[in-house]
């Protein structure tokens, strides 16, 4: 009709743009987001014993952006990095050893927790975190391998000290001397006398070894297992008068009764 006004045509252009943008962003929020729910996690049963222990552990009321994202900006940027294609990849193969969120390092656990410890909690243990933390930079997660998500072969959130052994204190890299670290388990004035290798075992019904042992499960076998230092060359033609002076009580200990000096002597 001559002389009404054009209608103005839709802008789909811009509208198509807006609902792209509005689709990209929520593509790349979500998955940061979800990543930092525990609930999000509990739709894999694969996972069930990893959150039941972070139920469980000392750590149970700390986000999970509290140990798996740096502090900062950056820190948080690093981490939606990574969290976005781990979101899908999950999506798609389910959570994998490779999708899942990496050990935190110490500046993750810094965030909350200082260097100036000197002993544990308990107080029986001097361990130095300044020494550890600053001076060696060790990722705290060397010692406190099973904190949250996992326990120890002995049931509890905290390192063994068998790992400590294994890892650094064994003697050459650090010191594996017992009262260097520990301020209560002194060596026993008992296990100081000359017959403690003779009297021990029965002493072993007695007490419980392991409260001091039983870093390593098999502390009895690996000791027994060792040849004794007096077994030299020539304990065969030696070892009459050590049997003599100290009786055959503790030769049956290793080797399993009379009868196995009758094998020779009879």
């Amino acid at each position: 009709m001559a002389g009404t006004p054009d209608t103005p045509r839709p802008r789909y252009g811009r509208r198509i743009a807006v609902v792209i943008a509005v689709f990209v962003l929520a593509a790349l929020v979500v998955p940061v987001f979800a990543m930092l729910q525990p609930r999000y996690y509990e739709r894999y049963p694969s996972l069930d014993a990893r959150m039941d222990n972070w139920r469980a552990s000392t750590h149970a009321k700390v986000p999970c952006s509290g140990c798996h994202v740096d502090p900062g900006p950056l820190g948080f940027a690093r981490f939606s990095v990574k969290a976005i294609p781990a979101f899908y990849s999950q999506l798609i193969l389910g959570p994998k050893s490779q999708n899942l969120f990496e050990v935190p390092d110490q500046q993750a656990c810094r965030k909350c927790h200082t260097t100036y410890r000197r002993v544990s909690s308990n107080g029986d243990l001097l361990i130095p975190h300044r020494a550890h933390v600053v001076v060696l930079k060790l990722n705290c997660a060397v010692c406190h391998q099973n904190l949250v998500h996992s326990k120890n072969t002995r049931g509890y959130n905290k390192p063994e000290m068998r790992m400590c052994l294994a890892t650094c204190h064994d003697g050459t890299k650090a010191s594996n001397k017992c009262v260097d670290c520990h301020t209560r388990k002194q060596v026993p004035d008992g296990h100081r006398s000359k017959d403690w290798l003779e009297t021990h075992s029965a002493m072993a019904e007695k007490v419980d070894c392991g409260r001091c042992h039983a870093f390593t499960p098999d502390y009895c076998s690996d000791c027994h297992a060792k040849r004794p230092a007096s077994h030299k060359a020539n304990w065969k033609q030696g070892h009459a008068a050590a049997a003599k002076a100290r009786g055959t009580k503790g030769c049956l200990v290793c080797h399993g009764g009379a009868r196995f000096c009758k094998e020779c002597h009879d």
